[in-house]
């Protein structure tokens, strides 16, 4: 099942309620349309009865009209400007009550045709003009034929989009047919648009032919759909250089399977991970060919250079090596100067782009000792290289590439980016469910409440505190949280929406940047998001740096942190209240969530509000190396409304970590007598000086074993705890033990939770068995009976030791 499609997987089947939220995005139709047109689109999907708008990330779309809007379907009308570029464009659902997961709606170079049944015959087709978009659906063992006119020498392209619609693991098949019935191409796979094919042929004489689209296993289903693109346009499966530093001119060569032809490309000021390549000079293909942008040059490989000997010498790092494996058996070699100490990354790029080359990337020292290597480390299910090489000396290094199975042909380009470690901040959400990244990736912020997420931040070679920069945020929404410190790798984002702000919506832009002016580095939003996958394996992601932000209606519970009276101390626990306030009639449990955490402090990641309840508690654990310092939490609420999730968090509450007033090491083993006592003594070392006196006790043994517990005091050097035990204490060890001890706060009625001297252990032992001589043999005298002397008094029972025991118990003695 795609990931688009598991967007009916969260769909509940809700009864009627007052309080409509988080709604769900199933189908678009049709999936794509015209640039420079305005269509009609109808949505399906559940909660859409308080549909307001769509949400697109790309700039080009305008929503004219809204014609129909119920629970399940709504009918609209947008604009797609003449600028926006071919391919796919995330767009998502707004109602009033909250924000869908993202769907992809497909912009194309050719106007819309619907497939019209009966098609499924070669002999009665359905006739389409020559440059359209076919809008259609196989079902189960269904085949659709359509015919077009071409004259001699004229080109006929067909390219599909099935799988990238992501409904299902649609797998179609496409051939271009003669009158005869002789397939004249045809695809079923291809390396750049995985299931979805491709194929171009020139027509050797004038006359009908036939496009063909069917499931490659003659299977298919009501969701099925597919866009086939019927056209004069020149389909390249890949383009040569690849890649390009960015704000520069290049010349590319696009690589067809009959043939290539070349051009010069502006390329764009800024790096996008998206970009696709589109001739300009040509008619061009309804998608692009991926086109890496970088901040640095190219080099190419020049014949040649099959072995060190002759190998193309390139700049030094950061660099990007460019060929192609032109025949079978071919080897290309580069050398690059690179220094001591130097930690290199090198990634090769060739599946990615849309080659056929299975890359194999070796690193050699100049007397062709072997450094590192690799074949398939790219991941994604492709065989691209990646790996990284540390430099022992300087000096020349040399590169090498190739193919794993030795192929090669014109279209087995590739692109090896050799790069150092550069100042890099990004940021993005984890994911926080499984096989579902688009789970809470949105921000719908309820009038008068707040909208939380979590953010994990990567700094590469930079450090210093980074400020978080928004702009665009819809009306009366704003941003609670301020600077991410230079040893922290998370935050919690927290926007605020004002009481009065308006329904609406922006995308919007949001960065990083460095408090100290001197740090010119920038961090970026990374957030992917599963386009196209089938239960783990992903087959199309995207990457966006900019958040869905939208004001919806108000909800109808809030949460609130109850401040701590008292800090959280170092190997101590901290109770933390959430408490929540319920509009008259709403009684849903509440889910909630710890968004973030500090540095050295754990607790469990959600609690639950119970059904008419109004609170949960969090145990905060902090552990010895948890630092000192004043930190705002929040959390995240999710509920049930009947119709949906609704979300509101918390307002920022300050919760303080502190050192320890004490400590202390394990107390050592103390063994007991089952039946007898015992006193356990803990060591103490005091940290800081406490007014009064603090209760102690030691936690950790069952009930059946009674510990006294004990006062303690700033003087206090040790502390003794009473062990009773009785028949019901267990025999055997009690292990990780630990001492609880609340110290009172000057200025409160209340102590902190001080947890020491873990891992003590105590252990109790069997009662010891008293072991009792036989009896002494009577003594006959050898003339005359004698009166039988009195027997002497038995002697007392020796009292065995615990080891004389064990020691009868191995010998098999008697009992």
């Amino acid at each position: 099942m795609s990931s688009i499609r598991h967007l009916l997987l969260i769909a509940a089947a809700c009864a009627t309620s007052a309080y409509a939220a988080y709604p769900t995005f199933t189908t678009t139709k049709p999936n794509g349309a015209q640039r420079g047109t305005e269509v009609k689109l109808t949505l399906t999907g559940t909660q859409l009865d308080d549909f307001e708008s769509l949400m697109f990330f790309s700039p080009g779309f305008t929503q004219k009209s809204v014609e129909k809007v119920e629970k399940t379907k709504v009918e609209l009308t947008i604009a797609i400007a003449p600028e926006v570029p071919p391919g796919n464009h995330l767009m998502r659902v707004r109602t009033r009550t909250g924000i869908s997961h993202a769907r992809q709606f497909f912009v194309g170079i050719f106007p819309n045709v619907d497939e019209k049944e009966p098609n499924s015959d070669f002999e009665t087709p359905q006739v389409v003009p020559i440059n359209s978009t076919i809008e259609g659906v196989v079902q189960n063992e269904d085949v659709d034929y359509y015919r077009v006119s071409l004259k001699k020498g004229q080109r006929l392209s067909v390219e599909v989009d099935g799988l990238r619609l992501g409904y299902t693991v649609f797998d179609p098949y496409v051939a271009i047919i003669d009158k005869d019935r002789f397939e004249k191409a045809a695809s079923d796979d291809t390396i750049l648009h995985r299931q979805d094919g491709y194929c171009s042929y020139v027509a050797e004489e004038d006359g009908d032919y036939t496009v063909m689209i069917r499931e490659s296993s003659y299977r298919g289903g009501g969701n099925s759909y597919y866009r086939l693109h019927i056209g004069s346009f020149r389909r390249p499966d890949v383009v040569f250089p690849a890649g390009g530093k960015v704000a520069t001119k290049t010349k590319v060569r696009f690589i067809e399977k009959d043939g290539s032809f070349e051009e010069e490309a502006q390329l764009p000021a800024e790096i996008d991970p998206d970009y696709m390549m589109f001739s300009k000079t040509q008619e061009p293909a309804p998608s692009g060919n991926p086109f890496r942008l970088v901040t640095f040059d190219n080099a190419f490989e020049v014949e040649p250079n099959e072995d060190q000997a002759t190998a193309t010498a390139a700049p030094a790092s950061p660099i990007a090596l460019n060929g192609i494996i032109e025949k079978p058996g071919d080897v290309d070699y580069f050398k690059v100067p690179l220094k001591k100490g130097m930690t290199v990354e090198l990634q090769a790029f060739a599946q990615s782009i849309g080659s056929p080359l299975d890359s194999v990337v070796n690193v050699y020292n100049a007397k062709g000792g072997s450094l590192s290597g690799n074949d398939d480390g790219g991941g994604r299910r492709r065989l691209d290289s990646k790996f990284k090489v540390s430099i022992p000396a300087d000096g020349d290094y040399f590169v090498r590439v190739t193919d794993h199975l030795e192929r090669g042909g014109p279209n087995f380009v590739y692109r090896i980016e050799l790069i150092t470690a550069e100042p890099e901040v990004f940021f993005a959400s984890p994911q926080y469910t499984v096989n579902d990244n688009n789970y809470r990736q949105f921000i719908p912020v309820p009038k008068g409440g707040r909208y939380a997420t979590l953010v994990n931040v990567t700094r590469n070679n930079v450090s210093g505190d980074f400020k978080f920069d928004v702009q665009n945020m819809p009306q009366g929404v704003k941003l609670l949280t301020d600077v991410v410190p230079k040893d922290i790798g998370s935050a919690p984002l927290l926007f605020e929406a004002a009481p009065e702000a308006p329904l609406g919506h922006q995308v919007v832009p949001i960065s990083l940047t460095a408090v100290d002016p001197n740090i010119k580095t920038r961090g970026k939003l990374r957030q992917e998001f599963d386009v196209v996958r089938n239960g783990n394996v992903v087959y199309y992601t995207q990457i966006e740096d900019r958040l869905p932000v939208a004001v919806v209606e108000e909800a109808p519970y809030s949460l609130e942190i109850v401040k701590p009276a008292v800090p959280l101390v170092n190997n101590g626990i901290l109770e933390l209240k959430v408490a929540a306030k319920r509009k008259e009639g709403f009684k849903a449990p509440i889910r909630v969530f710890m968004i973030w955490k500090p540095n050295g402090v754990s607790a469990l990641g959600e609690q639950t509000i119970p059904e008419g309840q109004n609170e949960c508690t969090f145990q905060l654990d902090a552990n010895s190396a948890a630092p000192a310092g004043k930190w705002n939490f929040t959390v995240m609420g999710e509920a049930d409304g009947g119709s949906g999730r609704i979300y509101n968090a918390s307002p920022f509450t300050e919760v303080e970590t502190a050192p320890a007033y004490l400590t202390a090491p394990a107390i050592p083993l103390v063994a007991v007598e089952q039946g007898k006592e015992a006193v356990m003594v803990a060591k103490l070392e005091h940290l800081q000086p406490f007014e009064g006196e603090a209760s102690a006790q030691v936690l950790g043994v069952p009930d059946t074993i009674p510990i006294e517990s004990a006062k303690i005091t700033k003087d206090t050097k040790e502390v003794a705890f009473k062990v009773k035990t009785d028949a019901k204490s267990p025999i055997g060890k009690q292990g990780n033990l630990f001492v609880r001890v609340d110290v009172p706060v000057k200025g409160t009625n209340t102590t902190t939770i001080h947890r020491i001297a873990l891992g003590s252990i105590l252990r109790i032992d069997a009662p010891r068995k008293v072991v009792t001589p036989p009896p002494a043999a009577p003594v006959v005298a050898a003339n005359k009976p004698k009166e039988a002397p009195k027997p002497a008094a038995a002697p007392a029972p020796k009292v065995l030791s615990r080891l004389e025991q064990l020691r009868m118990e191995a010998s098999g003695a008697k009992k």
